[in-house]
């Protein structure tokens, strides 16, 4: 391993990151981007050492000589963790009317397929007044729809890995034999 403590962190956090929540799920990717873009400038600096002028000797980790090539392919194990927690958070945190009327449409909510966008708000057809959420609320209510949805897959798919194969493989390319 190459930075063994900050590894161990990157993989709890990812575990919780797996075990989130749909209300805590923004500090845990919040979270675990932290620590991914901390290990990810720990790289660089160590490769930015192996390519420094003049190397006469190879520097050496706690366990034993570095790898280019390990430390390459954690980079960019590294860097797709960083991207794909990202593309979630993303998810979360930009939808539009729009698309909250498709989540709304497609999850039947309140038993209706057939919610519309106004500009005064979101309802289904037919609904009375008291029927209509504001833009936001409803751009609100779709986002927890589809952390719920998220969690709920995320769950699901625990039982097979606690650890995404991309954190996994960061620990296994990065150790020197």
């Amino acid at each position: 391993m190459l930075y063994p403590e900050l590894e161990q962190k990157l993989q709890e956090s990812r575990h919780t990151l797996n075990l989130a929540n749909s209300e805590n799920i923004f500090d845990r990717c919040k979270h675990y981007l932290g620590l991914l873009a901390e290990y990810r400038s720990k790289l660089y600096e160590l490769r930015e050492v192996l390519v420094g002028p003049q190397q006469t000797a190879t520097p050496a980790s706690p366990d034993g000589p570095l790898d280019r090539k390990a430390i390459r392919e954690a980079i960019e194990t590294t860097t797709r963790e960083r991207n794909k927690t990202q593309v979630l958070l993303l998810s979360f945190t930009t939808i539009s009317g729009y698309e909250a009327v498709e989540i709304f449409n497609e999850r039947r909510h309140e038993g209706h397929e057939d919610w519309e966008l106004r500009t005064n708000g979101v309802k289904f057809r037919g609904g009375d007044d008291s029927d209509l959420m504001t833009i936001q609320a409803a751009v609100d209510l779709a986002s927890l729809l589809r952390r719920e949805d998220h969690v709920s897959q995320n769950a699901l798919n625990l039982g097979s890995s606690d650890l995404s194969p991309g954190l996994t493989a960061i620990t296994r390319e990065s150790r020197s034999d």
